[in-house]
């Protein structure tokens, strides 16, 4: 799609093709449209149809045009990144599709977490081991004490045994619980320190007797898997980015302004969008609407360009990240020179009109455009208020201008 250079120096001369007549064929000659005179006979006139229409000063609403590319809010972006060496065992999610907080996205193995796991079954074992020597005790300590209680009551046994049985007991039952602490402890401990990595179930470990290697990923956030790095079978390392994900309910047009419209752009000011040409131009959405929420402070030195950035509501999620678009935002009314927007030619980068000076004779005008509307563009060089240009017939004109050229 050609877009309009506003500050380019007008070459003196144009490469254009000829027009085809009685099957000849294609050549390429340059015509001069600087200031070149046109003048047509009475009859020719008659038989271009030509419409004009004068240049003049109007307030009007205008739009600045901006070419724009959609992109997801940075804020609402997640990386997900490998949290382990590993192997990726399972993906489960594909670029583009939906998913939801928590939902698992990719199962890694990895030999830290067996390790882990490893160290955890040993201790648990061990600690399991002492909690039963100690629960036999107990039960033993109990049966004791309880023996020694009923002989104390049918006076048979002294004070002093039956209290030094019910001291046995307790202190039994202390161990034993101390026992079943640690044992808790340990199990908060270990699910605490794989929870950091995000797998690796302590619950499967202690039903299985078993070590399960494996991390589980899972979506931090809602939103559409933007981008997957990794594939099934592949060794990773640490910190390795796996994965993007993006909430796309509202979704960012960010386009770069020319330097010419940077004290126009404030923020708050209405957006509308459309796609650039293709097959989704007219099919995916009737409009687009937004406001602008950001306006760059800066100027790029390189560019002359201003970033902005409109927030645009997506909640179908219809529109996807890089999809190219032009912004148009509306700066109000203001008074300029405008022309009818059919008196403008297009070649390339260049605009340039007719202009009639006198009867039957024209100019063609090289032309330094501004803003533009549904019905004027605003002239900025190249025509004065009053004068009086072409709006229908430029096509015979342009036919005259590559005649006289081949002279």
């Amino acid at each position: 799609m050609q877009r309009i250079k506003l500050t380019i120096i007008f070459l003196l001369t144009i490469t254009i093709l000829p027009l085809f007549l009685c099957g000849c064929n294609k050549k390429e000659d340059d015509i001069n449209i600087k200031n070149k005179i046109i003048t047509l006979s009475l009859e020719q006139e008659k038989n271009a149809k030509i419409k004009t229409d004068f240049a003049k000063n109007m307030e009007l609403d205008m739009t600045i045009t901006i070419p724009a590319q959609f992109r997801a809010q940075n804020t609402l972006v997640d990386k997900i990144y490998a949290p382990l060496n590993g192997k990726i065992e399972k993906i489960f999610v594909e670029p583009g599709i939906v998913v939801k907080k928590g939902q698992e996205i990719a199962l890694i193995k990895t030999d830290e977490i067996g390790a882990i796991q490893l160290e955890f079954l040993e201790k648990i074992l061990d600690i399991e081991g002492s909690i039963k020597e100690m629960t036999a005790q107990y039960n033993l300590s109990k049966q004791e004490y309880e023996r020694e209680h009923t002989l104390y009551n049918e006076k048979i046994s002294s004070l002093a045994d039956y209290q030094k049985a019910r001291a046995q007991m307790e202190k039994d039952k202390a161990a034993l619980n101390s026992l079943q602490n640690k044992k808790s402890a340990l199990v908060n401990v270990y699910r605490q320190r794989l929870a950091v990595y995000g797998g690796g179930s302590i619950d499967t470990v202690l039903k299985t007797r078993k070590i399960y290697p494996y991390v589980s990923l899972k979506a931090s956030k809602g939103g559409i898997v933007l981008e997957r790095n990794i594939n099934e079978n592949e060794f990773i390392e640490k910190d390795k980015e796996l994965f993007n994900i993006a909430d796309l309910s509202t979704i960012w047009l960010v386009g770069y302004a020319f330097e010419k419209d940077a004290s126009k752009l404030t923020k708050g000011e209405k957006v509308t969008g459309k796609l650039e040409e293709g097959e989704n131009k007219n099919t995916l959405f009737d409009k687009i609407e937004g406001t602008l929420s950001y306006v760059s402070p800066i100027l790029d030195n390189t560019t002359k360009t201003l970033e902005v950035r409109a927030d645009i509501e997506n909640k179908d999620f219809k529109i996807k990240p890089n999809m190219y678009a032009e912004m148009f935002v509306d700066i109000g009314k203001y008074e300029t020179l405008v022309i009818p927007n059919d008196s403008i030619e297009q070649y390339g980068d260049f605009s340039f009109a007719y202009v009639k000076i006198k009867p039957n004779t024209y100019e063609e005008r090289k032309l330094e455009i501004g803003h533009k509307n549904d019905k004027y563009t605003e002239i900025l060089s190249g025509i004065k208020e009053g004068e009086e240009v072409v709006v229908e017939g430029a096509f015979s004109l342009l036919g005259e201008s590559i005649k006289n050229s081949e002279k």
